[in-house]
């Protein structure tokens, strides 16, 4: 039993790990599900759920819980492989393959846990809870090297010039009190308020190398790096209810409306004299409010005058809305099959995205030793910005996920599960550093370059268009996993 207990508890804390995409690194990655046992039936538990974490999609699931006190404490381990990609083109410019130039595996750590008291008088069951969990996550890493090809002709490895990083830290949390009531066997309704706090910090930088400093000589190089930091503040409403239609068929909706955070913060960008990296109250350097620190464009006049812009100083969660259902066939066996339809209101925080719907299917199998095969599938739509000539355009990104798991009780008290997810997605993508900024108009920068085909017609480096755009693959593997008790 000890074994078990010492086993259980070493998955817990290895398993307090995930990480998130550089493609979210400003908006964020909103986390729409922490809970292992429904995450492995596809994160379907619009209908019906089965643990305290359940209700983070729908609160009226707190009614289905047991009677009494109970606790859930459940992590998240996941692996972000970024892989970006250029196409390449042998001498008869057809196109040969595809060359991955920079590819960014990265690991951080988060948890949720609540408590709760379910109670049943007559014909009623009244059931309360309070939680903790992450909202949204900002964290995200990004790593890349810039090599020029000096000594590459002799079978050498070339020198580093720089490199340029992203990271990103921090999300939004919620502190969250729900509460339900059940009426029979016919429906059940819920009601959830959770305070919205957190903070996020980004810093991008280009920090020139030793190497490019004795290359370039008597020039002198200036490491470039432009930190953001946001504060985060909102309460957020969510309502839920689920209807018993037969012994066999569950009907469930759950209803967050759009929430709106206020937001403060500042930006800031250091030049500083290369090698140096840390700034100090002698460097010279550019504050400005968050108000002020925008994003991108969106509007452009005649003259080319910039009207209107999303900036880091407006934050919004969009509207979403869910039904689901359960069926729970006549085998001998317990099965339970769930599948939900998500209608996100996207265009709530930008009006260059479309409204979107998600989907989500799940099945639980019971086996014949008691060991639950649970397994399922989501579709899921996010949104990405991008700049050409002047323009701003909204690119759509989808991500399937193949989803698996598993678990069990010991002692009828404590419950254990554990899930697997397998998502990918595909999209393209610009620079997220422009090759001119490794140039310079007097030609200073000449030494750092050993052949020149890195100079265009017009004497510099120019930077790379959506003629040959990035091609990113991205895998994320999820392991989520949770302890529950009850008394």
């Amino acid at each position: 039993m000890k074994k078990t207990l010492l086993i259980l508890t070493l998955i817990i804390f290895i398993s307090a790990l995930y990480s998130y995409s550089i493609l979210e690194k400003e908006i964020g990655n909103i986390i729409g599900n922490f809970d292992p046992h429904s995450a492995a039936m596809g994160s379907a538990v619009g209908a019906g759920g089965f643990r305290l974490l359940d209700s983070m999609v729908n609160p009226a699931n707190i009614t289905g819980l047991k009677n009494g006190f109970g606790f859930q404490g459940t992590s998240s381990f996941l692996i972000d492989s970024d892989n970006r990609s250029l196409s390449m083109y042998n001498s008869f410019e057809a196109y040969s393959g595809e060359a991955v130039y920079a590819s960014n595996v990265n690991i951080f750590s988060d948890f949720a846990g609540g408590i709760y008291y379910k109670k049943t008088i007559s014909d009623y069951q009244l059931a309360a809870a309070l939680q903790y969990r992450p909202q949204v996550s900002f964290k995200a890493d990004y790593f890349e090297q810039v090599r020029n090809d000096r000594n590459s002709d002799d079978n050498g490895y070339p020198p580093k010039i720089a490199q340029n990083s992203i990271e990103s830290k921090g999300g939004i949390n919620a502190f969250a009190f729900q509460t339900a009531f059940k009426y029979k066997n016919i429906a059940s309704i819920g009601l959830e308020i959770a305070q919205l706090i957190g903070d996020s910090e980004m810093e991008r930088s280009v920090i020139w190398t030793p190497e490019a400093i004795d290359a370039i000589n008597d020039t002198v190089l200036y490491n470039h790096i432009n930190t953001l930091e946001r504060k985060f503040s909102a309460i957020q409403f969510k309502i839920g209810a689920n209807v018993y239609i037969s012994q066999r068929f569950d009907f469930g909706f759950s209803f967050t409306p759009k929430v709106e955070h206020v937001v403060t913060g500042n930006a800031s960008q250091y030049f500083l004299e290369a090698p140096k990296v840390e700034p100090d109250s002698t460097d010279n350097i550019n504050w400005v409010n968050v108000e002020d620190a925008v994003f991108v464009y969106t509007k452009y006049d005649s003259s080319g005058t910039a009207i209107d812009s999303l900036t880091y100083a407006d934050y919004i969660l969009p509207m979403n809305a869910r039904i689901g259902f359960s069926y729970k066939p006549r085998n001998i066996m317990r099965t339970v099959m769930n599948c939900d339809v998500e209608y996100v209101k996207w265009s709530d925080t930008n009006p260059l995205y479309d409204d979107i719907i998600n989907y989500y299917i799940g099945v639980e199998h019971i086996l014949k030793n008691s060991i639950p095969f649970r397994f399922g599938f989501n579709y899921t739509t996010s949104y990405g910005l991008y700049e050409d000539s002047g323009f701003v355009f909204a690119n759509e990104i989808t991500t399937p996920t193949f989803t698996a798991g598993t678990g069990f009780t010991i002692l009828d008290k404590f419950t254990f599960d554990i899930s697997l997810e397998y998502s990918n997605r595909q999209y393209e993508a610009l620079d997220l550093f422009g090759d001119s900024y490794y140039w310079d108009d007097n030609h200073a920068y000449d030494d750092l370059w050993e052949n020149s085909y890195y100079i265009d017609e017009n004497g510099g480096i120019q930077d790379r268009g959506w003629e040959n755009p990035d091609t990113i693959n991205e895998t994320f593997i999820n392991l989520k996993s949770a302890i529950s008790f009850t008394w």
